[in-house]
């Protein structure tokens, strides 16, 4: 399954500008699927698209991408990871555009490796944090902890600047925002459903 088509086929008329510079970085950083993503696309789609790769928009995001990013080759990755390799892709998972075009070329295994080196770094600076907090700040973000986790039905919310929804946390940080585990899509859909109502997790029945 490419996980990355889902994010164009809600799109019958022009794809914004998101999907096509996330359709320019798959083809740069994800080639191995661009051809299956690119022909699901409706004609009119691949024609705007072809239009934008040549534009002096495309060609300077293109430009400002490179130099922001460290080079990594996303369709010759090593089974395991190590810390240099992480922390580069780390960087590459900040941003949406270029965060969904490189999801498709991680294997569960290698998600697995972010989560935990993710989860590594959230603790460290966690801890760094709470050495810097007054016992006064402490007890109050305990009280605040205990009440959140006293209530059978916790919301999770996006801080600003920071994914709204759950999924969106965790393709962004490889981390559940409910539990602080790692977490990938595939492990957290076994896990929960969404209520369509309030876009609310909710954990699935043993017999689902």
């Amino acid at each position: 399954m490419i996980f990355a088509i889902y994010d164009f086929t809600p799109f019958k008329d022009e794809l914004p500008e998101f999907n096509l510079k996330l359709l320019l970085n798959i083809e740069d950083l994800n080639n191995s699927i661009f051809d299956e993503v690119f022909n699901e696309l409706k004609p009119h789609q691949q024609e705007q698209y072809t239009t934008f790769k040549e534009s002096e928009k495309a060609k300077k995001y293109r430009k400002e991408r490179n130099a922001q990013l460290p080079y990594v080759d996303f369709n010759n990755l090593p089974e395991v990871f190590d810390d240099n390799l992480l922390q580069k892709i780390i960087l590459y998972q900040k941003d949406g555009e270029v965060r969904r075009a490189i999801y498709d070329s991680l294997s569960e295994d290698h998600k697995g490796q972010i989560a935990r080196f993710n989860s590594k770094i959230f603790e460290e600076e966690e801890a760094k944090r709470r050495a810097l907090m007054s016992d006064e700040e402490k007890r109050k973000e305990k009280e605040w902890w205990d009440k959140y986790e006293a209530d059978p039905t916790p919301r999770f919310m996006g801080n600003v600047g920071e994914p709204d929804t759950v999924t969106s946390y965790i393709i962004k940080y490889g981390v559940n925002p409910l539990t602080r585990e790692p977490e990938t899509i595939e492990s957290f859909q076994k896990k929960y459903t969404i209520d369509p109502k309030t876009g609310d997790p909710v954990p699935r029945k043993k017999n689902e």
